[in-house]
């Protein structure tokens, strides 16, 4: 079977492995395509190919859908422009071509916008952190005034982002030449914030929300039809990470997972605050640190595949094992 992987980010290259690792009776042969030539996922496919640069959504859409065609694919992983793809299934079905995507476009498109997910969950047993969203000084200032008094400490975050951009956590203490000094990038006055805010043209939406001290958890997911498979939770000490499978964020993935219909493998975060671990975010993609927990013995992306494309059942999905230690060992590859 063809599959294709378009363009992702790093841990496309390890997903790309993983199924080749697992892949003992040769199943699938991978494809992978990115906009840069020396993308590392170019040594990891049987297949590679350059994206185009610049297409906008609907053209980029059209163009997966000819690649489709074309190679002959008849299972598509997409990393890129997941919702307007997930839009356009009945096109891709009509092409004989699966689709594995975390949810509907409109499921895509809420929890992308915490803030919406957030609201959607409301009245629901899923620990949220008091928020409040904000665009103008003035609107921040009155979430201030609302939630310092009932919470401690705030921090504020974009209410769409990747990778931690923009989160920050409000401090009323300090020396703010001693923090840029410090080299910690997650710490801020509020008066820094507030003159940084005063002088943006405030056209994104921010959160500002109860900072949670305690432990934060990474949850690795493989689902099918909304229906939670196996799940690796990764608790993170440190520089070094300890495997999990079960426990509250386990069971928050399996709620949450029936609650949207989701399936593929895909990520959530949980952060505790008296012992409870509250949602953080669910990430619609494969998280960067799934290659730690495939570390259990669950090639998360294979048996994803194999899921989709009707050649196992969920019972045959091996259980991962637990109590590991992992800790991240740099490399470089040649190409």
């Amino acid at each position: 079977m063809k599959v294709w992987f378009n363009k992702g980010l790093s841990n496309t290259y390890d997903a790309l492995v993983s199924i080749r690792d697992s892949d003992l009776e040769k199943r699938f042969h991978l494809r992978a395509t990115h906009t840069d030539p020396y993308s590392a996922v170019s040594t990891a496919a049987h297949a590679f190919a350059v994206e185009p640069p610049g297409l906008d959504p609907e053209a980029y859409v059209a163009w997966c859908l000819a690649q489709c065609v074309e190679h002959g694919i008849r299972l598509f992983v997409p990393q890129r422009r997941r919702e307007v793809i997930a839009a356009r299934r009945e096109a891709f079905e009509a092409q004989g071509v699966k689709l594995s995507v975390m949810g509907s476009p409109s499921i895509l498109a809420m929890v992308d916008r915490k803030h919406d997910l957030y609201n959607d969950l409301r009245g629901t047993s899923v620990p949220i952190p008091l928020f409040r969203t904000f665009r103008t000084l003035d609107a921040f200032d009155a979430a201030v005034a609302e939630l310092e008094p009932r919470v401690g400490r705030l921090c504020v975050k974009p209410c769409v982002g990747v990778f931690g951009a923009g989160f920050r956590i409000l401090e009323r203490d300090g020396c703010e030449f001693q923090r840029l000094l410090s080299g910690d990038s997650f710490r801020i006055s509020f008066a820094a914030f507030r003159a940084a805010l005063a002088e943006s043209p405030q056209e994104r939406d921010m959160m500002i929300m109860t900072y949670l001290p305690g432990t934060e958890r990474s949850v690795d997911i493989l689902a099918y039809r909304g229906k939670l498979v196996q799940a690796v939770s990764r608790v993170k000490i440190g520089s070094h990470q300890i495997l999990e499978k079960e426990g509250p964020s386990v069971a928050l993935a399996a709620f949450l997972t029936e609650r949207y219909a989701l399936e593929g493998v895909f990520n959530l975060q949980t952060k505790e605050g008296e012992g409870t671990p509250y949602l953080l975010e669910i990430n619609s993609r494969m998280s960067g640190g799934l290659v730690y927990s495939s570390m259990s013995g669950l090639a998360f992306a294979y048996w994803n595949l194999m899921l989709v494309a009707g050649l196992a059942t969920p019972e045959e999905v091996p259980l991962p094992r637990a109590g590991i230690r992992v800790v991240p060992v740099q490399g470089c590859l040649g190409l």
